[in-house]
C-alpha cells in the first residue's frame, strides 16, 4: 500500500513539473516574441531618424522576418503576429518583406518622400 502512495505522489509532482515547465517555456516564448518586435522596431526607427535629419541613412542590421511597411507618414513593423507603428513627419510608400538574417537597409529623404532599398 506504501508503494502505491509512492508511486502516486511521483507521479503527480512529475506531472507538476512537466506542467509548469511548458508555462515557464510558453511565456518565455511570448516574452522573446515581443523583445524580437521591439529591437527590429529600434533599429529601423532609428534609421528612419537618421535619413529624415541627414537625407540618408543606411546600416547592416540582423532581422527576424518580418514586413516593413509605411504608408501616408505611418512606418510600421510586423514580426510574427504582432505590430508596432508610429507616425513620421513626412509622406512615404512602400511595403517590404524581409527575411530573417543579416540585411543592409538604406533610407532615403527623396523630396520629403522616404524610401526604403533592402540588400
Amino acid at each position: 500500500m506504501v508503494e502505491i502512495v509512492e508511486y502516486a505522489m511521483v507521479v503527480m509532482v512529475s506531472t507538476l513539473f512537466v506542467a509548469g515547465s511548458i508555462m515557464v517555456y510558453g511565456g518565455f516564448t511570448a516574452f522573446e516574441s515581443g523583445l524580437s518586435l521591439r529591437a527590429a522596431f529600434d533599429g529601423v526607427s532609428g534609421l528612419v531618424s537618421e535619413a529624415i535629419a541627414n537625407g540618408s541613412a543606411a546600416a547592416t542590421l540582423t532581422v527576424p522576418t518580418s514586413a516593413i511597411a509605411c504608408q501616408g507618414g505611418r512606418l510600421s513593423v510586423t514580426v510574427g503576429g504582432g505590430s508596432i507603428a508610429e507616425a513620421l513627419p513626412l509622406e512615404c510608400s512602400f511595403d517590404v518583406s524581409v527575411p530573417g538574417g543579416v540585411h543592409t537597409l538604406r533610407f532615403l529623404d527623396e523630396s520629403s518622400q522616404l524610401e526604403l532599398s533592402v540588400n
